[in-house]
């Protein structure tokens, strides 16, 4: 007996309904999960980025640099406007360091960075070959401003035993314009004090990419241990990494009267104490770039110390100038 035509009408009806209801579903949760899964990859693309940019700016901070994300920006952290000459030695162990100016201001661009790009990869390449090199000699062509540099080499390696850093992985790059110089900037990690090891190459005018030595491998006149040995009363340059620090202790005994610094050599062999007078300007600008420092955040400068005569220790020394709060020096 057959169904009454009407019967089968509703319930043909009612099966297109479900069939549409169905496929409604089915396509609101197809747009609904594409939805989630390409939010979720943006969301960790844009925390990759965000990594990326916190160690990149991790690891200009430590070399004194700071950017804005926008156009180029002053910072309080800059290169001196003028070569800075040596000062005299002070005359007695309470003789206060000078006073006269800190380090000016400067502009740095992020520029963009096209990670293939030539000009990238033969960078790389050229730091890669320069790691391999075991003769200085035959590393000066990798150098910038080679001309003037070559015998500050034959200085580090020869007079003063130096090594070069060894890098570890490859953390971040970028491309900058500093005071009208372009550089490309890696950081690596590292066995170094800080836990990074920061690779500026300077656009040459030939076009080309060069290492600046210097700030690789924390130049100075003189090794730590040179300069702790002959205790010079004539202010030297060092390169070093720098913390605020509480130790007082023979000419500088008095913790209300100086304020103190630990300076390491950049292998972190050998480390000294450097002392300025409160309350002068080097004294505030220290207090406030450094209020953030500790045994793991370090600031690398590059300082004019000097002995007290007739120094009572080896370690204890006058903070006389700093030339530049970062390893690099465009000057």
């Amino acid at each position: 007996m057959s169904s009454p035509s009407g019967s089968n009408g509703s319930h043909r009806a009612f099966l297109g309904v479900c069939a549409t209801l169905c496929i409604c579903l089915l396509l609101t949760l197809f747009v609904g999960w594409k939805w989630y899964f390409e939010n979720l990859s943006n969301r960790n693309m844009l925390i990759e980025l965000a990594k990326k940019a916190e160690a990149r700016a991790q690891g200009l901070e430590k070399m004194g640099l700071m950017i804005d994300t926008g156009a180029a920006t002053p910072s309080p952290s800059a290169p001196p406007a003028s070569n800075v000459s040596e000062l005299p030695a002070p005359a007695s162990a309470t003789a206060p360091p000078s006073d006269d100016e800190l380090p000016g201001k400067f502009s740095i661009k992020e520029l963009p960075l096209l990670e293939t790009s030539e000009e990238v990869v033969q960078a790389l390449a050229m730091l890669d070959q320069y790691w391999k090199i075991e003769a200085w000699q035959d590393k000066v062509p990798f150098v910038a401003r080679s001309d003037r540099v070559s015998d500050l080499m034959k200085d580090f390696y020869e007079t003063q035993k130096g090594a070069d850093p060894m890098p570890g992985g490859l953390v971040s790059k970028a491309r900058y314009q500093i005071d009208g110089i372009e550089i490309l900037y890696f950081s690596y990690t590292s066995n170094r004090p800080s836990g990074t090891l920061e690779v500026a190459m300077l656009r040459e005018t030939d076009g080309k990419f060069r290492i600046d030595w210097e700030s690789l491998t924390g130049y100075g006149e003189m090794s730590f241990g040179d300069f702790r040995e002959k205790r010079p009363v004539k202010p030297v340059t060092l390169r070093a990494y720098a913390r605020r620090f509480e130790y007082f202790n023979f000419e500088f005994s008095d913790a209300d009267k100086y304020l103190c610094v630990k300076l390491t050599a950049g292998n972190g062999e050998s480390s000294i104490y450097a002392y300025c007078e409160r309350g002068t300007k080097l004294a505030r600008w220290l207090e406030s770039d450094m209020a953030g420092t500790g045994p793991t955040s370090l600031k690398g400068y590059t300082v004019q110390v000097s002995f007290p005569p007739n120094a009572q220790s080896n370690q204890c020394v006058f903070l006389n100038k700093l030339l530049t709060p970062r390893w690099l020096s465009l000057r």
